[in-house]
């Protein structure tokens, strides 16, 4: 992870969850997730969890997470 996902992690309350909802996108486990298809995108999903969010991406099989950052500036 980058240093900005890390400072995200480090400033909010619930990073457990949000480390255990990273875990469960990479598993494949989108249960009980509030998940939709991005738009603009062709593979890019977008995960919410609060005011944070979570963009990541399918690739050869496999997801890769992108961005992690708050509602307002994740899409920028």
């Amino acid at each position: 992870m980058t240093k900005k996902r890390l400072k995200i992690l480090q400033r909010e309350n619930n990073k457990i969850e949000i480390l255990e909802t990273i875990q469960k996108i990479l598993n494949w486990n989108f249960d009980n997730l509030d998940i939709i298809k991005m738009r603009w995108y062709e593979k890019h999903y977008r995960c919410r969890i609060w005011k944070i969010r979570i963009i990541f991406y399918e690739q050869n099989g496999k997801y890769f997470v992108d961005k992690i950052g708050y509602r307002g500036d994740i899409y920028k």
